[in-house]
């Protein structure tokens, strides 16, 4: 019986840790510190020190965007992280949680979030292969 309850135990316990690591906007907001460092890590598909220089660029755009928009900054990455998947699901062309953050910053003052950021997604969505730079210029 022993043996059986031990199996069962890691059976579960391998079901269990694939679905947090396999949802990367609960992977990007699950603490405070570090969202900067996980937006990074999932825009460029490999792990980054937390002193690397895009790390320090992600924060100050983060703070910009939750200052512009009101939101958190776990708000305002849980977003970009959403849209930029909803992109590339729907045009298949590659979007990175940066690129919506990176919009945010800079076109989300005086509205809502989800405003910017559909409006980002529009852009993108309108034109699928459009750049990055494309769809700024392209935003209203």
């Amino acid at each position: 019986m022993r043996p059986l309850l031990l199996a069962l135990s890691a059976a579960l316990s391998l079901v269990a840790v694939p679905a947090l690591a396999a949802n990367p906007v609960q992977a990007v907001t699950e603490s405070g510190s570090g969202v900067a460092q996980r937006l990074v890590e999932l825009s460029t598909k490999d792990e980054v020190a937390a002193t690397d220089p895009r790390v320090a660029q992600a924060q100050a755009q983060l703070k910009k965007a939750a200052k512009a928009t009101g939101e958190s900054e776990q708000a305002v990455a849980a977003a970009c992280t959403r849209a930029a998947r909803f992109i590339f699901d729907a045009t298949k062309s590659p979007a990175t949680p940066l690129d919506v953050l990176d919009a945010l910053a800079a076109k989300g003052a005086g509205r809502p979030m989800n405003d910017s950021v559909g409006a980002y997604v529009a852009a993108r969505r309108n034109a699928a292969g459009k750049t990055h730079a494309e769809a700024m210029a392209a935003m209203k």
